[in-house]
């Protein structure tokens, strides 16, 4: 199902004491701390701020790996209206629960927070919008010639549902690529068309 980033909130809260906390906490469980900088009340997203679309290590924008899945909602209201759902990724065929978040304007998902199934926080974050960008202005909408002029990594390899992807480490993230015919296992990357698209960033 689909949420508003308001009515998601109680939701996140009953999946986490679904992660391990005892029912008789529930009441004080299910309080979520908002933090003292976001206006919650904000219906336009803070465009002024240049952190709120930037990837990085461990970051995609104000959304971090290790945060509490309770403040998800929270923290996305600083986005403006945005809609979030409750998905299971289901990866490997096993249960995998994570939080969908669709921008204004955006026709597809922009962001799947992927959250850790014994305590709710977010271990991963994939990035499908071209809004967010790194600091070198790298993000969905460039092309693996950008990747190469901007970072250094060794090799492309078979990553989730067969696709190609390239590691990071300075970013700590998998870009994964827009396979095409060129596309196989131990290609090397000079083989590689330099205009190739890149499809997510997935943050680690």
């Amino acid at each position: 199902m689909k949420y508003t980033a308001a009515a998601l909130i109680a939701l996140l809260s009953v999946l986490t004491l679904s992660c391990g906390a005892d029912s008789s906490d529930t009441a004080q469980e299910s309080e979520v701390e908002v933090p003292s900088e976001l206006d919650t009340d904000q219906a336009e997203p803070a465009t002024d701020d240049e952190d709120i679309f930037l990837l990085g290590n461990g970051r995609a924008g104000l959304f971090e790996v290790g945060m509490s899945g309770e403040i998800i909602a929270e923290i996305a209201q600083a986005y403006g209206d945005v809609e979030l759902e409750e998905v299971d990724l289901m990866l490997e065929g096993m249960h995998a629960p994570a939080i969908s978040i669709t921008f204004p304007q955006d026709i597809s998902e922009s962001l799947v927070l992927e959250l850790d199934i014994e305590d709710a926080t977010v271990y991963r974050i994939k990035v499908y919008s071209d809004r967010f960008e790194t600091d070198r202005g790298t993000g969905t909408a460039s092309t693996l010639e950008d990747l190469q002029a901007n970072y250094q990594f060794e090799g492309v390899f078979w990553g989730e549902s067969g696709n190609p992807f390239v590691f990071i480490e300075e970013l700590n993230a998998s870009v994964i690529l827009v396979p095409g015919e060129w596309w196989n296992i131990g290609v090397l990357e000079e083989d590689i068309p330099p205009d190739t698209k890149i499809s997510s960033f997935l943050i680690l």
